[in-house]
C-alpha cells in the first residue's frame, strides 16, 4: 500500500520551512521555542482592541499583542464567536463581539478556566496560541531529539528513492507552529518472502507534533519498498501508528509509544524476515467466512466483523498476498485503517493487526 503523509507535507510546505538535517530541524525548533513564552492567565484579564485596522490581544498589563491567524481563530472560538465571520468584520466590530463572548465566557461558572497563552516577541508581542489551562505542550524541539538520538543510533532522515533528482531533499519540516519527519535505518533491510521480484524492505518511522494546539503528537512505524520523487511511500506495510492529544497525561502516552518504537528499532531484520515468511505462509481458514469467524472470534484482537471483513475485501493479492492468509489480512487491516478519518480508530485497527500476527503461530 501507499503512504502519502510525506508527499503532503512536500507538496505543501514553503521552501523556509524544510530542513536539510536532522541537526537543523532541531536547531530551528530550539531556535522559536527560546523566543517564545507562555503565560497563564484568566480569561476574564483578556479583552480585545482594534489597533490600526487589526485585533489585537490585551491582559491586565496593557501590553498588546497581535494575533496570528490560529490565534485568532482560538480566540474567537474561545469567545463562542465564528472565527469565518469575524474575520469580515471592521475590526472595531470584531472586537465588541469578542469582548461580549470572553465576558460571558469569564461569566459562565462551568467555563471558569485559564487561557495557556504561547507569546512570541519579534520586535513587538505576537500571540501564536491561546489554549486552556488543561493544554499540555509539547515543544518540537522534544520531538526533534529524540530523532538526533535515532540519528546517533544509524537512522537517517529519508530521501527518494525512485524517479529521483539532484533536487531532491530529505523529509524533514517544521514551522513556528508544527513540525514533521521520516526517517529510516537504511542499512538493515528485510527481504520479503517473493520470488525476488519485489526489493526488500526499509524500517521507517514518521513523526509529527503541532504546539500550538492544532494537532496531536504523533508517530508511525512501518516497513516500506521505497518512496519516489513526490515523495509518496510506496510498498508500506506492518502499518502501526500512535497519537496522543496535549492534555493530561500526554507524556506517559508519548513515553509508551516510545517503548514500542525501540522494540521496533532495535529488533533484529533477521527476526523480521521469519516472522513475514511465516505469516506469508500462514493460512487462517480456507474460505472467507472461515478467516473472520476464526478472527472475530479471538476476543483479543477487539475487531468488529465488519471491520475484518473491510480489511478482507481492501487485500491486493499481488501486493498483499491472499486475504485468507495472516500476512494478507495484516496488510488488509493496514489498507482499510488509512482509510479511517478517526486516528484513535486508525490506532486501535494498527494495533489488532499486531496481535493477529502474534496469535496466528
Amino acid at each position: 500500500m501507499e503512504i502519502f503523509r510525506a508527499s503532503q507535507q512536500w507538496a505543501s510546505r514553503p521552501e523556509d520551512e524544510r530542513f536539510p538535517s536532522i541537526k537543523a530541524l532541531y536547531d530551528a525548533t530550539k531556535a522559536y521555542a527560546a523566543t517564545a513564552a507562555e503565560a497563564h492567565v484568566a480569561f476574564s484579564s483578556l479583552r480585545a482592541e482594534a489597533q490600526a485596522g487589526e485585533v489585537v490581544l490585551v491582559g491586565k498589563e496593557n501590553s498588546p499583542a497581535r494575533l496570528t491567524n490560529w490565534a485568532f481563530g482560538q480566540l474567537a472560538a474561545r469567545a463562542g464567536a465564528p472565527a469565518s465571520y469575524l474575520s469580515t468584520l471592521p475590526a472595531t466590530l470584531a472586537v465588541q463581539n469578542l469582548n461580549h463572548g470572553l465576558k460571558v465566557r469569564a461569566e459562565d461558572e462551568n467555563t471558569n478556566d485559564n487561557a495557556n497563552l504561547l507569546l512570541h516577541q519579534n520586535g513587538g508581542m505576537i500571540c501564536r496560541a491561546i489554549t486552556t489551562q488543561k493544554y499540555e505542550r509539547i515543544w518540537n524541539w522534544e520531538v526533534a531529539m529524540r530523532l538526533l538520538d535515532l540519528e546517533a543510533q544509524g537512522w537517517e532522515p529519508a530521501r527518494p528513492d525512485i524517479r529521483k533528482s539532484a533536487a531532491d531533499f530529505p523529509s524533514l519540516y517544521a514551522s513556528d507552529h508544527d513540525m514533521f519527519a521520516f526517517v529510516r535505518l537504511p542499512n538493515q533491510t528485510i527481504q520479503q518472502p517473493t520470488d525476488g521480484s519485489l526489493p526488500p524492505m526499509y524500517k521507517g518511522l514518521i513523526y509529527w507534533n503541532g504546539e500550538v494546539g492544532e494537532r496531536k503528537v504523533g508517530a508511525m512505524k512501518f516497513l516500506y519498498n521505497a518512496m519516489c520523487g513526490n515523495h509518496i511511500i510506496w510498498g508500506a506495510s506492518d502499518v502501526v501508528e500512535f497519537s496522543a492529544r496535549h492534555v493530561g497525561t500526554v507524556r506517559d502516552r508519548i513515553a509508551d509509544f516510545e517503548v514500542e518504537i525501540k522494540k521496533y528499532a532495535n529488533e533484529s531484520t533477521s527476526d523480521l524476515e521469519a516472522q513475514i515468511k511465516s505469516a506469508h505462509r500462514k493460512q487462517i481458514a480456507a474460505t472467507k467466512d472461515g478467516v473472520l469467524d476464526f478472527l472475530f472470534g479471538k476476543r483479543s484482537i477487539g475487531l468488529t466483523r465488519k471491520t475484518l471483513e473491510a480489511a478482507y475485501d481492501a487485500v491486493i493479492p499481488d501486493q498483499d498476498g491472499f486475504p485468507n492468509t495472516v500476512w494478507g489480512m495484516v496488510q488488509g487491516l493496514t489498507r482499510h485503517s488509512q482509510t479511517v478519518p478517526y486516528a484513535d480508530k486508525r490506532t486501535e485497527i494498527d494495533k489488532a493487526s499486531a496481535r493477529i500476527l502474534r496469535i496466528a503461530f
